[in-house]
């Protein structure tokens, strides 16, 4: 948690989380996956010094537990998530979501292959703590929707992270 909060604020601990925080500025790589790979290295050398199997086990245990620490900081404010919506009622639920949650919208044309009806999809990317609030939109106002959600590792833009 200490060292998450260290790299939301930009600071550095000095050891392998340099390196990873480089990795970070110019590909999209999580940094507590970044630091897994180089700290891996060193827990695996670790054994030509201790020659104990053990140690090195430990080492690893003790790693993979803080990067997953460490991007759950990080990440976890920032998760978002794809919702697509299949409903006849699109314009209704598209005005709710936009007044209600502050959230862009778009409407996809489609057709369903089996009825051969042309659909429209509301594509609609939200914060993960917003996903209640857009179940809870889409049942009011039509319960027989169809919804879709994914979540998304990285979002750029207005309302997100900026572009890099």
């Amino acid at each position: 948690l200490g060292i998450g909060i260290v790299f939301m604020q930009g600071g550095s601990t000095g050891g392998t989380d340099i390196i990873a925080m480089i990795i970070n500025k110019y590909r999209d790589i999580m940094p507590g996956r970044a630091i897994m790979v180089c700290d891996a290295l060193v827990v695996a050398s670790s054994y030509f010094i201790f020659n104990s199997v053990e140690k090195m086990v430990y080492g690893f245990v003790t790693m993979f537990t803080l990067t997953y620490c460490i991007d759950i900081v990080l990440v976890g404010r920032k998760q978002s998530v794809q919702m697509m919506i299949f409903s006849k009622h699109y314009a209704e639920i598209a005005d709710a979501i936009t007044s209600q949650l502050d959230r862009g919208v778009t409407i996809l044309e489609g057709q369903g292959w089996y009825s051969k009806q042309e659909v429209k999809v509301i594509l609609s990317i939200v914060k993960k703590t917003q996903v209640q609030a857009v179940h809870h939109i889409v049942k009011q106002i039509d319960p027989q929707a169809f919804i879709s959600q994914e979540a998304v590792m990285s979002v750029y833009g207005e309302g997100f992270d900026a572009i890099r």
